[in-house]
């Protein structure tokens, strides 16, 4: 369990790249006196920066239960958020009362708060809830103990190599399971130095970021390397690790990041989050599709279907709300959702989703094939597909698709593309278009 002195020694050495200075003990004193249920959850809607993982420790130093939350979530998604999981509190940089049935706000300094009116959940001290909108809905999380996210965490940084003299900076953001247990937990517990920096990512930033600040380990998504390749800046060599984290990488690409140590990883919220690591520089070419062994303390194995299971100490107590399916077996293990290929020497090969395939007007549809299609148009950073069904109750799938510059036009041109190659009931139902939101990826 964590402690005062410790969080505050920790955030004394983190540096904030993009916010100006803030007092965490501010932060930590307000939260501890606000008058919320013991053992509650507390969303804490704060953009990346010091004041976010301060509002995060605060809560839980104060006997309540830290939601990250992205900041970006609205009023409506809050309630929701809130009275799906009986949430008694909201921290974020500045609240509207009354959007939330408050009469009065709070002042923490860097951040505001309000106490929310619903029905609380009361939870274990030092508990932890990871939202999982990805895998189960906008308004469902993960109940895990804070003492097993800093095992979890502790496992990735020997996993890397990581030590107490590194810097290690996160620009991904910190209400995502991989930014806040690989990289901030895992700071906290090697004592190493933190900087906090973006969303949003450019190849520029990133590499004036790793520069001012001597950077020695970083992580990003997949599709923020990506980004990396094709627009790639000059990193300084100070840059000792970087991990990639998602479900797999393109060889070609991972080619061209190995100018230094690099290291492919696999998780999942449910699981902690991280499950296994892939030492790309000390493994030879044709594993580079991999993401590598199990992790210490982890053990996995194939289901029906090619999916994989994984048992780990590190792995949700509850999947939150009670209503929501659990992805947990009679024996504990974590029903990942995820297929995979495990080679003779146990290396794991990530395949794709279970639920990618979906039969729509009586055609099976490979949801990957025209992710895949659409990604190939110009200017295209990422894509996902909805399956949902409609009025007339029949099976549609809706493609969403991220760029970095959108304009009217593209939406015709990813249109033609998928015309060109899939038949009419294979199509989506809508094509969506939207600014490129840094952080979007497939665990």
């Amino acid at each position: 369990m964590i402690d005062r002195k410790t969080v505050l020694a920790f955030l004394d050495t983190t540096v904030d790249a993009v916010n100006p200075p803030i007092e965490p003990a501010e932060i930590v004193d307000g939260v501890a006196a606000l008058d919320f249920v013991p053992g509650s959850p507390v969303l804490v809607a704060l953009p990346n920066g010091k004041a976010m993982l301060a509002a995060f420790f605060a809560v839980l130093l104060a006997g309540g239960v830290p939601v990250p939350v992205a900041p970006a979530s609205g009023a409506t998604r809050i309630a929701t958020i809130a009275d799906r999981l009986g949430a008694t509190a909201l921290i974020a940089a500045r609240v509207e009362p009354s959007r939330h049935g408050a009469t009065r706000t709070h002042d923490l300094g860097a951040a505001e708060a309000v106490l929310l009116t619903g029905i609380p959940q009361v939870h274990r001290r030092g508990d932890v809830i990871l939202l999982t909108s990805g895998t189960a809905g906008i308004s469902s999380g993960c109940l895990h103990g804070i003492d097993a996210l800093l095992r979890n965490a502790a496992r990735h940084a020997d996993a890397i190599g990581q030590h107490v003299n590194d810097t290690v900076l996160v620009c991904l953001p910190l209400h995502y399971s991989y930014a806040l247990v690989a990289q901030a937990l895992a700071a906290l517990v090697r004592g190493s130095r933190l900087v906090i920096s973006g969303p949003p990512f450019t190849s520029r930033a990133y590499a004036s970021t790793i520069a001012a600040h001597e950077v020695t380990v970083s992580s990003l998504t997949p599709s923020a390397a990506i980004r990396l390749v094709d627009d790639p800046p000059d990193i300084p060599s100070t840059l000792r690790v970087l991990t990639v984290g998602g479900d797999s990488l393109d060889p070609r690409h991972v080619k061209a990041l190995l100018t230094r140590e690099l290291y492919l990883t696999y998780g999942l919220t449910e699981a902690g989050p991280r499950v296994s690591t892939l030492a790309v520089h000390d493994e030879p070419g044709h594993r580079w599709s991999s993401v590598g062994l199990p992790l210490p303390g982890v053990t996995t194995r194939l289901g029906e279907g090619g999916e994989l299971f994984v048992e780990s100490d590190t792995a949700l107590r509850r999947r939150l709300p009670d209503s929501v399916p659990s992805p947990l077996t009679e024996s504990g293990a974590v029903a990942t959702g995820d297929r995979f290929r495990i080679d003779d020497d146990g290396y794991h090969y990530f395949l794709g989703r279970l639920s990618d395939s979906v039969v729509v007007g009586g055609e099976k549809v490979w949801l990957p094939s025209v992710r895949r299609i659409a990604t190939q148009v110009p200017g295209v950073r990422h894509c996902a597909t909805t399956v949902y069904r409609d009025d007339r109750d029949e099976v549609r799938y809706d493609l969403e698709v991220s760029m970095d510059d959108p304009g009217p036009q593209h939406a015709a041109e990813i249109e033609r593309a998928l015309n060109r190659l899939l038949l009419r009931s294979e199509r989506p139902h809508r094509i969506t278009v939207r600014p490129t939101a840094d952080g979007a990826w497939h665990k």
